[in-house]
């Protein structure tokens, strides 16, 4: 069933790594929370299934017990932030996902996969099953740092897992890596390493790929050399995602986004505000763009640049 799903063959990527985040749960909830992201080889690659197939298990289990709120489920999907305000504890309930911390834009769907286990606070085994997102889907796309969210887990013992992992290159071929493991014996603290930057967090042992340049630079809009890319590219859909390389201030001025095509014509521009943007650096951009190749600008201030897109529909 799972193979099925996972068509198409693939190469694989030896290059993609699991990483452990210790996640402060100030004594909320009963033992230490955790959360376990893959970081890709580069912020063109996107990630939209955890699978096991084949011989290929997937197994996630701690020696002790995992922590499940009586509103949670097993998923980021039930994860309502009404909720955790009035339940501070649901705020580090265990589950699974696909980039997505919460219920907001969250489209994870799940396939062959029985979470009852998981949901007793037992481990969780799977043989042919999967949870995903469209390949296209937003929440497949590498936040900062090249990484994408898998799970959280909040145990009173040791966590480990073994994952395996589909996604998309920058060229939109497919990549699998099989059998990663993890253990929150290695779990680190998460945050900027670099003491140059105007957000570096000394007690960091993990560069999250978060830091900013000096805190007046944040204020004057996006750096002149600021790092940018259209996912997914190729264009599959009537929405595409302009995605910053680090969280992203605009200010007073609207960031501008102009598309023309191969003969130099503009066939649409659109402006967003800060309020647009979306986990801090994403804007999306929606179009009905026909079947073609096409030139893409953003411009904000002293920000200009410009790239190539295909529209494949």
């Amino acid at each position: 069933m799972t193979a099925a799903l996972m068509m198409g063959f693939g190469a694989t990527a030896s290059n993609v790594e699991l990483v452990v985040e210790a996640v402060d749960n100030n004594g909320t909830v009963p033992g230490n929370t955790y959360r376990v992201y893959a970081v890709l080889p580069s912020a063109q690659h996107s990630l939209h299934a955890v699978f096991a197939a084949e011989d290929h298990v997937l197994n996630v289990a701690t020696t002790g017990s995992f922590f499940q709120h009586q509103y949670g489920s097993y998923s980021s999907l039930d994860v309502n932030e009404s909720i955790v305000a009035m339940e501070p504890g649901l705020a580090f309930d265990s589950w699974v996902t696909v980039g997505a911390k919460n219920s907001d834009d969250n489209n994870l769907w799940t396939i062959g996969i029985d979470y009852n286990n998981f949901l007793a606070g037992q481990e969780l085994t799977v043989t042919d099953g999967a949870w995903f997102v469209v390949p296209t889907d937003v929440q497949a796309a590498a936040a900062a740092g090249n990484k994408v969210l898998l799970m959280q887990l909040t145990t009173d013992g040791t966590a480990t897992g073994v994952l395996n992992l589909q996604g998309r290159d920058g060229q939109g071929g497919t990549w699998r890596s099989h059998d990663l493991t993890f253990t929150s014996q290695d779990a680190k603290v998460f945050g900027c390493t670099d003491a140059s930057a105007a957000n570096y967090n000394a007690d960091a042992t993990y560069n999250d790929g978060t830091c900013e340049g000096a805190a007046t630079e944040s204020l004057t809009g996006i750096a002149a050399d600021t790092k940018w890319n259209i996912f997914p590219n190729p264009v599959f859909e009537s929405t595409f995602s302009v995605k910053f390389d680090k969280d992203i201030v605009l200010g007073e001025e609207n960031i501008v986004v102009e598309a023309s095509d191969l003969s130099g014509k503009v066939v649409f521009t659109q402006e967003y505000t800060q309020g647009d943007v979306v986990g801090g650096n994403r804007i999306l951009v929606k179009h009905n763009l026909a079947a073609g190749t096409y030139n893409l600008s953003a411009k904000h201030v002293d920000f200009s640049s410009a790239q190539t897109f295909v529209v494949t529909r």
